[in-house]
């Protein structure tokens, strides 16, 4: 797949909902509240942005870029479980730009 095909599916990926009510479904605790649920979207958004910078510069190290990304992220304002949700919806975002998320420390 080319950078501008990973791109144009990574912009799509943005505008799917994502954190719909049967995803949060099997949160251990009360599901978050809406506001909570924004700021995850908003960090998903975040994350996906910053995969196709990366893209749009054809930078040749992705990979090690996107393990800094998380090593720098503060994620305090979320909860463990909100983080590990988080994460797990970024896994989608990750393929499509070509990093290998099992590669990485998060």
């Amino acid at each position: 797949m080319t950078n501008q095909e990973r791109i144009a599916q990574l912009k799509a990926y943005k505008l799917k909902e994502k954190f719909l009510l049967e995803d949060l479904e099997d949160y251990e605790d009360v599901p978050p509240p809406t506001e909570t649920v924004i700021r995850m979207r908003k960090e998903v958004d975040r994350f996906t942005d910053f995969l196709i910078k990366r893209l749009v510069k054809e930078v040749d190290n992705i990979q090690e870029q996107t393990q800094q990304f998380f090593k720098d992220w503060d994620n305090e304002e979320f909860t463990q479980e909100e983080t590990e949700f988080i994460v797990e919806v970024e896994y989608e975002a990750m393929r499509i730009a070509g990093v290998k998320a099992d590669d990485l420390l998060i």
